[in-house]
């Protein structure tokens, strides 16, 4: 291992140790690292973290764990679906999305129920990754009892990825929402969506849009798809 890497590492190790925990230092610190070269010792200094009793290294651990892709960052991701804390569980439902795993399933169930819209909806799009019959099937379930226009995002991209490109409707229909980070999320998911069969429907959507009295985080959010259309 490089001595800086090493270094780097130690130093993230003793921050993480400390209480309270300097979120904003670590961060900085493992910005210096290439996490797409993730070292197996930084794995091992995150996992250690995941029963911190400080709730920001916990966000901190999981947030980074993502990176990784091994059986025990898997049950770790399990774990932290049932955390306390919201970003907790929201990062922890990403890691999950991101391997993908049907024996995910049980937890993302259960996520899908939460109190929170917010994990609500990040459940739906991982829900959407593992892409097998019965996660449609819970999908089309929750979607049936879904009231919070948030969480309806994450339901409504993940049917479209799974082949229900009606719900592209129901997700331009999201960007007249009274919430603005609906509308932002529902714009992510737009941009990622675009094809020669529906980027004029996008387009003329979302120049609708930015002709109201809208917030400039969604403003920004719009012009973005614009851009991404035009290199379509």
């Amino acid at each position: 291992m490089l001595k800086k890497t090493k270094k780097i590492l130690n130093e993230i190790k003793t921050i993480i140790q400390q209480k309270p925990f300097d979120y904003e230092k670590a961060e900085n610190l493992i910005s210096e690292l290439n996490l797409e070269e993730a070292p197996l010792e930084l794995e091992n200094i995150l996992l250690a973290s995941i029963n911190n009793s400080d709730e920001n290294a916990r966000i901190f651990a999981y947030e980074y764990l993502y990176y990784f892709d091994s059986e025990a960052v898997f049950q770790a991701a399990l774990i932290g679906t049932t955390d306390d804390d919201d970003l907790v569980q929201m990062c922890s439902i990403e890691i999950l999305g991101n391997l993908a795993k049907v024996e995910s399933l049980p937890y993302l169930k259960k996520a899908l129920g939460d109190n929170n819209p917010n994990v609500r909806c990040f459940a739906a799009e991982s829900i959407g990754f593992v892409g097998t019959d019965e996660a449609k099937k819970m999908l089309e379930k929750q979607l049936d009892k879904e009231t919070d226009s948030f969480a309806k995002v994450g339901i409504y991209s993940s049917l479209y990825f799974l082949g229900e490109e009606e719900m592209l409707s129901n997700i331009i229909v999201l960007l007249e929402d009274s919430y603005h980070l609906t509308i932002i999320r529902s714009l992510r998911v737009l941009e990622d969506c675009i094809n020669q069969a529906n980027k004029e429907m996008i387009k003329s959507s979302t120049k609708n849009l930015l002709e109201r009295d809208i917030p400039i985080s969604v403003k920004e959010a719009a012009e973005i798809v614009l851009e991404k259309l035009k290199r379509e």
